[in-house]
């Protein structure tokens, strides 16, 4: 605990103006006393510490020359003591303090060793404020093994670290290779996810695990004021590593393929709803994920923007590798994702959106099967949905317009499964 220190000066000189204080009223009044800057303490049991150029004598100590008063100016119990070397005199609660007011009276009955008073003396107001509660830590204990419920050896060959959706990233602060605990030292509530980094064939992967909202326990503090030591709350967590000997032995499964054009570091996700693998393609476009059988979401990413993104549902066996059929071609231009629309609205080219006057009531056409159709007004600095269709099991789309379409410039944009977007708009708003 660090205790307050003042310095308070003996005026030595002969000539020295005694002031006069009333015993009776000294613990109530103000006169003749100097008020220093307010303080504010969160210490029930606060001592103050007093410390001055010239020995005290020890019997002007006592509490009528230092002491406590609430903000009501009654004193409250409190002890007073010279140190040995007479230079500092602490004051002590005989109880906790409560949240409120208070005033540290320091006054002229103190004397020096030379039988000479305190030049001026002094008030200290300070405040209490006593918290009710506090937030404790959370020890987060992550037991790593692999797909035949074995320690994970090598020390991972990687890295393990949480991440917060807040941006926090925490090291393990303790990590036992013996029995293959990881120990997590958390001291804010988030959204963790556990996340393995490791490099194989030439290529970054992550496994990423949510875990569940992670909340610190508050605790409530004692009344009386009295200190108490809690310790960390501990929640655990599993990391179950696939292997490919975990594939051989039928206890996981895998994801491959391969990409054309052959090309490294195209970026690859594996994920389900509360795990993640991301990957990349090797040298040979080749790519390869070892993980729980299960059903998963596969995203290949494309070699550029005017390119399509692929997605796949796979289902994965114990002992076998789900790929898509066939290579992934990464330079599948994204083109219209299906969009053919009926005139007199008509796509005239280069994005731009054409044929829709004020009595438009709707616009029919054509898309890919897996894709969805949104109509926004683009007028507003924020675009407006107007609305949202799918088409039917032959691709074939209506989409109905409000009444009033005058004022609103459209925008058509399309939506694939895999987050390929076209996107029509109107050169001017209807008039």
């Amino acid at each position: 605990m660090v205790k307050k220190t003042w310095w308070i000066a003996w005026l030595l000189a002969t000539s020295l103006l005694i002031l006069s204080v009333s015993p009776v009223f000294a613990a109530t009044s103000t006169l003749g006393f100097k008020i220093w800057p307010a303080k504010t303490t969160t210490e029930v049991n606060k001592v103050w510490t007093i410390t001055f150029n010239s020995p005290l004598l020890s019997t002007s100590v006592n509490s009528n020359t230092v002491y406590v008063t609430d903000s009501k100016q009654i004193k409250v119990a409190t002890t007073s003591k010279l140190s040995s070397d007479g230079l500092s005199v602490t004051v002590t609660p005989s109880g906790a303090y409560t949240a409120g007011d208070y005033h540290l009276y320091i006054t002229n009955g103190l004397t020096s060793w030379a039988n000479i008073q305190l030049s001026e003396m002094i008030i200290v107001p300070f405040t209490v404020t006593v918290p009710t509660s506090y937030l404790a830590s959370v020890n987060l204990v992550v037991t790593v093994t692999d797909d035949f419920k074995a320690v994970y050896p090598n020390d991972l060959s990687g890295f393990l670290m949480l991440e917060g959706k807040s941006g926090n990233r925490l090291g393990s602060s303790t990590k036992d290779l013996v029995t293959g605990k990881y120990t997590f030292n958390i001291y804010a509530d988030d959204d963790y996810s556990l996340n393995l980094l490791s490099v194989n064939n030439g290529v970054m992967n992550t496994r990423t695990i949510k875990l569940p909202t992670i909340k610190l326990p508050v605790i409530k503090i004692p009344t009386t004021g009295t200190t108490t030591t809690t310790k960390p709350t501990v929640k655990t967590a599993n990391l179950v590593i696939s292997t490919e000997a975990g594939v051989g032995g039928g206890k996981s499964g895998a994801i491959g393929g391969s990409i054309i054009p052959e090309k490294w570091g195209v970026p690859v996700k594996v994920s389900n709803a509360t795990m993640t693998w991301t990957t990349a393609t090797d040298i040979d476009g080749k790519f390869k994920v070892y993980l729980p059988t299960g059903s998963y979401q596969l995203d290949i990413n494309s070699n550029g923007s005017q390119y399509k993104k692929h997605r796949y549902k796979l289902t994965v066996t114990a002992g076998q590798m789900a790929s898509p059929l066939g290579a992934v071609n990464v330079e599948e231009p994204i083109n219209k994702l299906g969009l053919e629309l009926e005139p007199p609205v008509v796509d005239i080219g280069l994005g731009e959106l054409s044929g829709i006057i004020a009595t438009t009531k709707e616009i029919h056409g054509s898309v890919n099967k897996d894709a969805t159709v949104n109509i926004y007004d683009t007028v507003p600095l924020t675009p407006v949905l107007i609305t949202s269709v799918k088409p039917d099991i032959n691709g074939n789309f209506v989409a109905k317009l409000p009444s009033a379409l005058i004022g609103k410039k459209l925008q058509i944009k399309v939506i694939d499964s895999a987050e390929n977007v076209y996107i029509l708009n109107m050169a001017s708003v209807i008039s």
